[in-house]
């Protein structure tokens, strides 16, 4: 895959469509006929895909009472094209696009990111292809003439490409808009990745056919967002009174990838981004969501369609079997930022302070804490039992103090060689692992013990450790950046051979596997394996020094925690709140995300 491909829209016209997505809310479609019209699909499940295979970079129409998305290549087809008759249930019926362009590269693999309108009785399919003389990925465009209709096969007689930046590092994603006058505009994306430029997000205007552009193009957005990394698949619609251009954004392949959005004064802009975050991201349930389309129902009801990698564990990785299926959710605008009704999962997170206290924000209920009670030893971490919603805080001596949580067992009256310096809870939380400064391992409940550095030579002393997303290992770190992995937490790299400016503190894992963050007193961020960078404090004074760094929902950002309190949000983990501006009885030790 080339990033992503994206969105389209779709006008309807005599005899054939009726309400497609690109009508803006409350405009007739010209001369439209009635057809029997498609049912809501408002009993489906918003946090479970509604077609669970294949179906990258979704661009819905409707048409004579079924609701076609079409994706990007797969299941041995150019450009796959599924039908409903509610949005909630798909069947794959075949190749929209049986051969691309003679100028194209042929052969399965090489065509991305359909968008498809409808031109009198002529549909018409924008795509990217790969021009065969110099690879570059390009516009092209294919049509289709009743009756044959939306289903295809769709053909293309170009004898080049519509839309080609070679100096922009090339074209992709386009997706046809038609404005409330009913003109054509077509939008896509500059820079497949083959130029270490920016992207961007480009339109301009139609022919009345759609064949052809008829305008200069012109730039309307840019990739400035930490959560970003790229712009691509834009989206426009005209609801509530206002232009509202969807993107995707971040690395199509990790789970930074999300959706974003720009609200603009016109088809031209000026845009702005209301968000220093995507608006749709990962979570619990699904994982990268991107790729997005808008269509309105038979009842006006506006819905989004995406594609998100299966969740919650996931390689992101098309070698691995893994797949971006097809996903739905309801879509209300007016009174600010749309809201995407998808049912993400709550989020938040707890700071624990040395004497026990406990400060809870978002979705993280407080249950209790030792603020108020004398310890034998202060409080160095704390953990989140993810099934109860409770919590555990572990003391340097290794005492164990639950809330709202099964207590395992502690080292609370066992001698220990080394301090307690941190713990990791289990995935199902039936136990913890706690880790002192010389890399010991002590197990509770249903932690597994995996091995230690409790007998080995260590440079610098162990201050953290996390879990792999099914517990089946952990990794510990050390202060100078060293990692080592147990069980089946794979090593991906590591800062120990490295001068830091600041000692590391901590370190946190994707939950899915495969890589991990670790942060340094300073707020510097050293992201390794598929964990993306998102930003840092790194260069930016601080009022206290960062003590840890929690993943964020599905690892689309993380959050880093000051001993003051302060709290700093990176990529999609959203600010929930801080204790920077209280004063503390004892200073933040460590924190936990639910």
């Amino acid at each position: 895959m080339r990033g992503a491909a994206r969105a389209a829209v779709a006008a309807a016209s005599a005899g054939a469509l009726v309400a497609a997505g690109a009508l803006v809310a409350g405009r007739t479609a010209p001369a439209a006929a009635a057809t029997a019209a498609p049912a809501a699909a408002s009993a489906h499940s918003v946090t479970a895909p509604v077609y669970d295979s294949d179906a990258p970079d979704p661009d819905i129409i409707k048409s004579g009472g079924l609701y076609y998305a079409y994706t990007t290549n797969g299941h041995g087809q150019h450009v796959p094209v599924l039908t409903s008759p509610n949005l909630a249930a798909w069947t794959n019926v075949g190749d929209a696009l049986p051969a691309p362009a003679g100028w194209a590269l042929q052969g399965l693999g090489h065509t991305w990111s359909p968008g498809v309108a409808q031109f009198g009785n002529t549909v018409v399919m924008y795509y990217t292809a790969e021009v065969a003389a110099t690879h570059e990925l390009c516009l092209s465009v294919a049509t289709a003439s009743f009756p044959r209709g939306p289903s295809g096969p769709f053909t293309d007689n170009s004898s080049g490409p519509l839309v080609c930046q070679s100096d922009q590092g090339g074209s992709i994603d386009p997706q046809p808009f038609f404005d409330t006058d009913g003109t054509p505009y077509l939008y896509w994306k500059s820079n497949s990745g083959r130029l270490p430029i920016p992207a961007s997000i480009w339109v301009a205007r139609l022919s009345s056919d759609g064949l052809a552009l008829a305008s200069t193009p012109q730039r309307v957005l840019g990739q400035d967002q930490g959560w970003e990394a790229t712009v691509e698949s834009p989206f426009m619609v005209y609801a509530s009174g206002e232009y509202v251009l969807f993107y995707s954004g971040g690395l199509w392949n990790g789970a930074g990838y999300g959706v974003g959005y720009a609200l603009c004064q016109g088809v031209f802009g000026p845009c702005t981004k209301p968000l220093g975050a995507p608006v749709l991201h990962s979570d619990g349930f699904r994982l990268g969501p991107g790729g997005e389309s808008l269509i309105t129902d038979s009842f006006g009801n506006w819905w989004m369609a995406y594609a998100a990698w299966d969740g919650p564990a996931n390689n992101y990785s098309y070698s691995s079997g893994e797949f971006r299926s097809l996903w739905t959710a309801p879509v209300s605008f007016g009174g600010g930022a749309p809201q995407i009704q998808a049912g993400e999962a709550p989020e938040g997170y707890r700071m624990v302070a040395s004497d026990g206290g406990i400060f809870s924000f978002g979705s993280a209920a407080f249950h209790g804490s030792m603020g108020g009670r004398p310890l034998a030893a202060p409080v160095v971490a704390g953990a989140s039992d993810g099934p109860t919603g409770g919590y555990w805080e572990v003391a340097t001596d290794g005492g164990v103090f639950s809330f709202g949580a099964p207590f395992f067992g502690s080292m609370g009256a066992t001698h220990l060689a080394q301090p307690v310096v941190g713990m990791a809870a289990t995935p199902d939380g039936g136990g913890y692992w706690l880790v002192a400064s010389d890399g010991g391992i002590f197990s509770f409940g249903d932690a597994t013990f995996y091995g230690s550095m409790g007998a080995t030579h260590l440079a610098r002393p162990v201050v953290g450790m996390a879990a792999t997303g099914d517990g089946g290992g952990y990794w510990l770190v050390a202060s100078d950046g060293g990692i080592f992995s147990f069980g089946d937490a794979t090593f991906s790299g590591s800062m120990g051979a490295t001068h830091l400016a600041r000692p590391v503190v901590g370190m946190a894992a994707m939950p899915q596997g495969g890589g991990y963050w670790l942060v340094g007193s300073d707020g510097g961020i050293f992201n390794f394996g598929n964990a993306q960078y998102f930003g840092s404090m790194g260069a930016t004074p601080l009022n206290r020094p960062i003590v840890a760094v929690l993943p964020g929902p599905g690892s689309g950002g993380y959050w880093l925690v000051a001993s003051d309190g302060g709290m700093f949000s990176f990529g999609d983990a959203a600010f929930q709140g801080s204790m920077g501006a209280v004063r503390l009885a004892a200073p933040v030790v460590g924190a936990s995300p639910t």
